[in-house]
């Protein structure tokens, strides 16, 4: 039986970082993944794949629409939906090679198949036979990290399935065609992201939202902007709009019945397929929590405490399968935690209140911190400061002016609280605010800083200056 310091469950991003970080620091390390390719949901079916074709639908629409304001134009110009997608599985493909070459590299044991505890110290790799598991080998490990990730979230009594035309983003970012109707119940960062890509190819997009506004866990402003961008965009949106039903149609067209909250009366959709983004659940199956008493909470997330520790003292988890954030870097920052803790690195832990949310819209949305509807909420006396980009030379000069950069910040001590965009770049841009709200800047330091010119950076120097003198330079 082979003996590990460290054995991870998993391969996304939580996964594998974990796991070169444990090599890096001189642990024998092994990773096991249930999966031929390796680099879970974010690089096979989530975060990749997704901006490669937002990419790739962004320039199609850009050259359509916004191009001859340039003085480019384009004769019969058209789109080849399937070198889109040979292209992100490309995308796709080279990135697993680069994980593969990363463990090979720091020396990490690849185990294929699925890990499922014997004992607190024995891990067994099982293989898929038909129905059953077979049991392939047995390991032993010092330490054990769970990054095992989440799985999309379905109705009760309904099944993801193309024939059905009930899709989750595992099958909308595979499809052959083209939607000519989608209809995508939840408007999170999911349901944004897989429209605005749909969208730009032809598809009429309908999004359902059961609240009372899109992206309900971001700034109010925030949700505000990008409904008129995207309806400017003939994105239909529909708000406050409960389920009622979800059926299959015919061969080609599936409904959703819904009913608005003042209303009684209850309305119809028919589209071609229906996208399911209503959240994600964590994925525990068949690893065997219950053979070492594991705890988990009633949502079926594993219960951790201050350091990821679960109730039995040598395992580990992080990810979207501890629940909070469902980010990539979350896992990442996680991970990373976890490994230099338990070989007495003494890492600082995560904060979790500065963990940046970015949906890939165009423009893009990025925010950090708290949204003013929290600040209210728990009595804070605040300042604020909104910059449109549209006063900005870079912008102006790159066509993009839509959106705004809005900084909240502490009325007595100055302090930034929240930063939220909506802008083009934003998702690059956010780190300013990430950097700053760590070491726990006030809105003058920001102002007193240089920033380049012309950039769309310069938007923070001008929210800053707005928030504690209640004055801009260009506005």
């Amino acid at each position: 039986m082979n003996i590990y310091d460290l054995i991870v469950i998993g391969s996304g991003p939580g996964g594998y970082i974990s796991a070169i970080r444990a090599s890096q620091l001189g642990l024998r390390t092994a990773i096991i993944e249930k999966y031929q390719k390796l680099g879970g949901t974010c690089l096979n079916v989530g975060c990749i794949p997704s901006k490669s074709l937002l990419d790739s639908s962004k320039y199609f629409s850009l050259a359509k629409n916004d191009y001859s304001s340039h003085g480019i134009f384009f004769e019969k110009l058209f789109f080849d939906f399937k070198k889109m997608m040979d292209r992100k599985n490309e995308v796709v493909k080279n990135i697993n090679n680069g994980i593969k070459y990363l463990m090979k590299k720091n020396k990490i044991d690849l185990y294929q198949g699925i890990g499922s505890f014997k004992t607190q110290n024995i891990l067994s790799i099982n293989i898929k036979d038909k129905e059953s598991l077979q049991e392939k080998e047995k390991i032993k490990f010092k330490y054990c990290i769970i990054s095992t990730g989440s799985k999309p979230l379905c109705f009760p009594h309904l099944n993801f399935s193309l024939k059905n035309r009930i899709i989750s983003s595992t099958e909308a970012i595979n499809l052959k065609e083209i939607p000519k109707k989608l209809i995508i119940i939840g408007g999170g960062i999911i349901g944004l992201e897989l429209g605005s890509i749909f969208n730009r190819l032809g598809s009429k997009i309908i999004i359902i939202e059961t609240m009372d506004r899109i992206i309900s866990n971001m700034d109010d402003s925030l949700s505000q902007e990008i409904r008129k961008i995207l309806e400017k965009s003939s994105i239909q949106i529909e708000t406050s709009l409960s389920i009622c039903n979800v059926f299959k149609e015919n061969n080609e067209e599936i409904s959703v019945i819904g009913k608005y909250s003042n209303h009684e009366k209850k309305i119809k959709f028919t589209g071609n397929y229906c996208l399911l983004s209503i959240g994600r659940k964590p994925y525990t199956k068949n690893i065997g929590l219950e053979n070492i008493n594991i705890k988990i909470n009633k949502e079926g997330f594993i219960v951790v405490d201050d350091d990821l520790q679960t109730s039995v003292k040598n395992i580990y988890a992080i990810g979207d399968v501890i629940g909070g954030k469902m980010l990539a870097h979350k896992a990442e920052e996680e991970g990373l935690y976890v490994v230099e803790h338990i070989t007495g690195q003494k890492p600082n832990k995560l904060n979790y209140d500065l963990i940046p949310s970015i949906i890939y819209t165009f423009p893009e949305i990025a925010s950090v911190g708290r949204s003013e509807h929290e600040i209210k909420k728990d009595k804070i006396e605040y300042n604020i400061g909104i910059f449109p980009m549209k006063m900005l030379g870079r912008a102006r000069a790159s066509g993009y002016t839509n959106g705004f950069l809005k900084m909240i910040s502490h009325k007595k001590t100055d302090e930034i609280l929240g930063v939220h965009i909506i802008s083009d770049h934003a998702a690059d841009m956010i780190m300013e605010a990430s950097i700053a709200m760590e070491f726990r800047s006030s809105s003058e330091d920001i102002y007193r800083i240089c920033h380049p010119h012309p950039t769309f950076s310069e938007a923070f120097k001008e929210a800053a200056l707005l928030n504690f003198e209640k004055r801009s330079i260009h506005m």
